[in-house]
């Protein structure tokens, strides 16, 4: 479970089992982040492959990865049904080795999760 912004990476982290610890959820989000940010969103648990998680970003339309190295379809899919000037899309592994798309942010949290500076700046060139 998240807002819409940001899942609590901290505490007890975002995993609930059960309705009943969702008010705990509900108690820490506000102890370390202040406010739940425009809703709840209640996501699928699925168990992904260790160290598999990758951050594109999208520029224009056009995604990127960090080493660039190619792009995987899901993400292609992903920037053209966003008409956003920027953003970016994190993707993982699934155990059965399906790709999944576990987060869209416009940029106000992103962080450059496994991209240098330079690299980065590429991106605008």
């Amino acid at each position: 479970m998240k807002d819409h912004v940001k899942s609590l990476k901290t505490g007890g982290g975002s995993l609930i089992e059960r309705p009943e610890q969702i008010r705990i959820l509900l108690a820490e989000t506000a102890h370390f982040r202040g406010q739940i940010e425009g809703g709840l969103c209640v996501r699928r648990f699925e168990v992904f492959m260790p160290s598999t998680e990758r951050r594109y970003f999208v520029v224009g339309g056009q995604p990127a990865s960090a080493d660039g190295s190619s792009v995987p379809e899901i993400v292609w899919n992903c920037a053209g049904r966003l008409a956003l000037p920027f953003f970016s899309v994190d993707v993982a592994m699934r155990k059965d080795g399906a790709l999944r798309i576990v987060e869209v942010g416009d940029g106000q949290v992103s962080d450059l999760v496994g991209w240098n500076v330079e690299q980065f700046v590429a991106l605008w060139g």
